[in-house]
């Protein structure tokens, strides 16, 4: 019985250290500053999948949730807060005015991603 005890005790902690790794597929996403005048932070969660998100506190105090919950950086909703009111526009909707304001924040996401990318190989790019 001791034994079974050790092992299961020696299972249950591996299981839990490799559970609370954190495992991530886009590290070079990861990010928490500004650009420009915005407040900008990409990471990553498990939810069950594993989901890109992206937060983005605006000028004017706004805020925008971009969420990619396939990791295949096609979001699946955009979250925006405004005041007290939150609105979440899915992707999967049939409504014509969802569907474009999910494919205009699609484009904000790229951009996003691609200005992180910019800050984040600076350094590189310097002569």
């Amino acid at each position: 019985m001791t034994v079974r005890k050790t092992l299961t005790s020696i299972v249950l902690a591996g299981a839990l250290a490799l559970g609370g790794a954190g495992c991530s597929n886009n590290p070079e996403y990861h990010f928490n500053g500004k650009i420009g005048e915005e407040q900008v932070k990409f990471y990553e969660e498990d939810l069950g999948g594993d989901d890109n998100i992206l937060e983005v506190v605006k000028a004017d105090g706004s805020k925008v949730k971009y969420g990619d919950l396939n990791d295949d950086f096609k979001l699946e909703y955009v979250q925006i807060t405004v005041g007290d009111n939150t609105t979440k526009y899915n992707a999967s909707s049939t409504n014509p005015v969802v569907k474009g304001i999910v494919e205009k924040a699609q484009k904000e996401f790229d951009n996003y991603l691609t200005k992180i990318t910019d800050i984040q190989t600076a350094p590189l790019n310097r002569e």
